[in-house]
C-alpha cells in the first residue's frame, strides 16, 4: 500500500515540475524574445510596456479561475496555452495586445494550480516542495532566454512560440493521465489539516483576511520586481551593451543562473537557518543589486547575477509561509492574482518611465523602489507561527 501511494506521489511529482518548468520558460521568454518582438511590430517601450501589462494581468485573471480540482485546472490550462502560443505566434499587429493576454490567461491558469494543488495534497510538506518545485521553474525560466538566443539566431519569435505549443499539448497529457486531487479541507491556519470541532467563523474570517491582505501586498511588490527584471533586462542588455538580439537575450540568461543556483542553494540553507531570517537578507541583497544595476550599467552582468540570486528564494518563501497561516488553500487564489496584478503594473510602469524619460535605465529605478519598500513592511510578519505536521 506505502508503496503504491509512494509511485503515486513520483508520478504526480514528475507531472508537476514537468508543468511548472513550462510555465516557466513561457513567463521568461517574453522578455528574452522583446527585442525580436518589438523590431517586427516597430514598438516603442511603452507598448511594449502595455504587452507586459496585458501579459502579467492575464495571469491573474488565471488565477482566479483556479477553483474546484487543480489536476483539472492544471490540464485545461494547458490545452488553452497551445492555442494562446500558436495565437501570438500568428496575430498580426492589429490582435497582439489581445492576444498577450489570452497567453496571460492560459499561462496564469496551471501556473497557479501547480502551487494551489501543493498546498492541497501536499500538507506538511508544503515549503519543500514549493521551494524544490519553485528550482524546476526557475530552470525553466533560465532556460527560456538560452532557447530564444538559439531560435533569434535564424528565426523570429514565431517559431519560440510553435515550439512552446508543442510542449503545452505533452504537458497537458501528462497532467490529465497523473494528477488527481484530494478534497479540499479547512486548516487551523497553520498548515495542519483539521476536521474538529468549528472555531468561531467571524473571528476566523477577519484574521484569514489580514492574512490575505499582508501576503497580497509582499506577492504584489515581489512578483512586481520579478516580472520587471524579466521582462526588461534582455532589453537592457541590448542597449547597454549594443549587441544583437541573440547575443542580449543570452547575455540576460546570468539573471536566471542566478535565480536558478539561490533556488536550489536556498532549499538546502533553510534546512538550518531561520526562513525570516532568509528573506530579510534576500530583499536586502536584491537593493544592492539593483541598484548596481540601474547605477553602474558597465557592471550589468555581475548586477544581473547578484539580482537572480537574490530574489529567487522570497516568494516561494512568501507563499509557504501564506500556507502556514491560511484558513483554506483555496484562498492562495486571491495571493497568486493580486501578485500577477503586481506583475503587470510594475513591467508597465517601467516602459512608461523609459518611454517618457528615454531612458531604460531610469525606469528600472522601479525595482530597487520597490524592494526598498518591501524591506519596511517585512517586520510586519513577525516570527514563524507554523507547527509542523507529526512527521513531516
Amino acid at each position: 500500500m506505502q508503496e503504491t501511494a509512494r509511485n503515486s506521489n513520483l508520478r504526480m511529482l514528475f507531472a508537476l515540475h514537468g508543468t511548472f518548468a513550462l510555465t516557466g520558460v513561457v513567463h521568461a521568454v517574453g522578455g528574452a524574445l522583446l527585442p525580436s518582438l518589438a523590431s517586427t511590430f516597430h514598438l516603442n517601450d511603452g507598448q511594449s510596456g502595455l504587452l507586459f501589462l496585458l501579459y502579467f494581468g492575464g495571469t491573474s485573471i488565471g488565477a482566479l479561475l483556479c477553483r474546484g480540482s487543480y489536476a483539472r485546472c492544471m490540464t485545461l490550462g494547458l490545452l488553452a496555452l497551445i492555442g494562446g502560443c500558436v495565437g501570438v505566434a500568428v496575430t498580426g499587429r492589429m490582435f497582439l495586445e489581445p492576444m498577450f493576454l489570452v497567453l496571460g490567461i492560459c499561462v496564469g491558469v496551471p501556473m497557479s494550480a501547480v502551487s494551489m494543488f501543493v498546498g492541497r495534497n501536499f500538507a506538511g510538506h508544503t515549503a519543500a516542495t514549493l521551494t524544490f518545485l519553485n528550482f524546476s521553474w526557475s530552470g525553466g525560466a533560465l532556460l527560456a532566454p538560452l532557447l530564444a538566443a538559439q531560435l533569434l539566431t535564424h528565426h523570429s519569435y514565431r517559431a519560440a512560440y510553435g515550439l512552446l505549443a508543442v510542449a503545452a499539448a505533452a504537458a497537458a497529457v501528462a497532467c490529465g493521465l497523473l494528477l488527481r486531487d484530494e478534497p479540499e479541507k479547512e486548516t487551523g491556519g497553520a498548515g495542519i489539516t483539521s476536521e474538529a470541532a468549528p472555531v468561531a467563523p467571524q473571528s476566523m474570517t477577519m484574521r484569514n483576511v489580514r492574512v490575505i491582505a499582508l501576503f497580497s501586498f509582499l506577492a504584489f511588490l515581489e512578483v512586481g520586481i520579478e516580472n520587471t527584471t524579466g521582462a526588461w533586462l534582455a532589453t537592457y542588455a541590448l542597449r547597454s551593451m549594443s549587441s544583437g538580439a541573440a547575443m542580449a537575450a543570452a547575455f540576460s540568461s546570468l539573471y536566471w543562473c542566478g535565480f536558478l543556483a539561490s533556488r536550489g542553494l536556498s532549499s538546502l540553507l533553510l534546512l538550518w537557518l531561520n526562513a525570516m531570517r532568509v528573506l530579510q537578507v534576500a530583499v536586502a541583497m536584491g537593493l544592492l543589486a539593483a541598484l548596481l544595476l540601474a547605477g553602474f550599467p558597465a557592471l550589468a552582468g555581475v548586477a544581473m547575477l547578484l539580482l537572480g540570486v537574490s530574489l529567487a528564494p522570497i516568494f516561494p518563501l512568501l507563499l509557504s509561509t501564506f500556507f502556514a497561516r491560511a484558513q483554506r488553500t483555496a484562498d492562495s487564489r486571491w495571493v497568486l492574482a493580486i501578485c500577477g496584478f503586481g506583475g503587470s503594473v510594475l513591467p508597465w510602469v517601467t516602459g512608461w518611465i523609459s518611454a517618457r524619460s528615454g531612458s531604460l535605465r531610469m525606469g528600472l529605478i522601479t525595482v530597487p523602489a520597490m524592494l526598498l519598500v518591501m524591506a519596511c513592511v517585512l517586520p510586519v510578519l513577525g516570527g514563524p507561527r507554523r507547527r509542523e505536521v507529526a512527521g513531516s
